[in-house]
C-alpha cells in the first residue's frame, strides 16, 4: 500500500483529497502547514508528498528543499 502525505492550509481541500485517495486504497496522512509537514516527513516513510506552495510558517518550496536533503521522495 502506498503512503501519501497531503499538505495544504485549506482544510476542506485536504479533506476532499484525503477522502478520494483513501477511497482508492491509499494510506494518507495530512498536514496544514509547512512545519507539520516537515515533522511528518522526518518521522514517516512516504511514497508521494502532495505539497502546496503557499502555506503558513514554511512555504512549500522551503519544505520541499528541506525534505529533499534527507529523502528521495
Amino acid at each position: 500500500m502506498y503512503h501519501i502525505l497531503v499538505v495544504d492550509d485549506e482544510k476542506l481541500l485536504v479533506k476532499g483529497v484525503k477522502f478520494n485517495l483513501e477511497h482508492e486504497g491509499y494510506q494518507v496522512d495530512t498536514a496544514y502547514d509547512g512545519e507539520a509537514a516537515l515533522e511528518l516527513a522526518k518521522n514517516n516513510q512516504y511514497d508521494l508528498i502532495i505539497l502546496d506552495l503557499m502555506m503558513p510558517k514554511m512555504d512549500g518550496l522551503e519544505v520541499c528543499m528541506t525534505i529533499r536533503a534527507f529523502s528521495s521522495v
